[in-house]
């Protein structure tokens, strides 16, 4: 049985065009195209931005991920943003809120509500990364995530099924993340223990007992906000 890539394989690809980067000592660049027709390489000219936002595009169409061509208003919790080329990180925030958590039996915690802390978000391409601050809006000082499902902050993303926005808004994108973390079911520990106790006991109780997530039992983290914002 042939798969997407053999048949990408079988494909005839007929070149069209060379790019050709020029740099100079001054760290400055040129960039010149030349087009080629019937195997031959033409004369150079400059590389216009319509051409390369037509490569960007067709790189893009060609995708499954949330990548380029992000576009909209800039959310006010959006803390940093890089939807360079090949890359598409976003960094944004939750204020303390309460949140919908789900659980697999086998952890024995009802699903329910829960008053979480501060939460940052990083996500960087196909991945999610997740930390805890205290307060109402995030400092330097991060703290690990107290969740399940987290190893040394990245998520592991299983049961949720979200769809990704075709419209590549910044809101959406953040939504769409948002989703893929909370509409999981909660089920493992990955990696060393988030908090100083025991997580399940204290999840279970802040979610019969209606009160927030105890921040005095967070563990440091190893990483800074201001390592994420770049």
């Amino acid at each position: 049985m042939s798969n997407g890539l053999t048949n990408l394989l079988k494909e005839e690809y007929i070149p069209e065009m060379a790019i050709i980067v020029y740099s100079c000592s001054e760290n400055r660049v040129y960039l010149e195209r030349r087009d080629i027709t019937d195997g031959k390489m033409g004369a150079g000219k400059p590389l216009s931005k319509e051409c390369i936002t037509s490569i960007i595009k067709a790189i893009a169409e060609d995708s499954d991920e949330l990548e380029v061509g992000f576009h909209g208003i800039i959310p006010r919790n959006l803390l940093f943003a890089d939807t360079t080329t090949g890359r598409t990180r976003l960094v944004w925030y939750n204020p303390p809120m309460k949140r919908r958590m789900f659980f697999t039996k086998s952890l024995g915690i009802p699903e329910g509500e829960i008053m979480v802390p501060g939460i940052v978000y990083a996500a960087d391409n196909n991945s999610l990364s997740v930390y805890v601050f205290k307060g109402k809006e995030p400092k330097d000082k991060l703290f690990q995530a107290p969740f399940f499902n987290v190893n040394n902050h990245a998520v592991c993303l299983g049961s949720a099924k979200v769809t990704k926005p075709k419209n590549l808004t910044y809101q959406e994108a953040i939504e769409y993340w948002e989703k893929m973390f909370w509409n999981s079911e909660f089920s493992h520990l990955y990696g060393s223990n988030p908090i100083n106790g025991n997580l399940a006991v204290i999840t279970k109780s802040c979610i019969e007992d209606g009160i927030p997530f105890p921040t005095k039992v967070l563990i440091k983290s190893n990483r800074k906000l201001t390592d994420l914002l770049k």
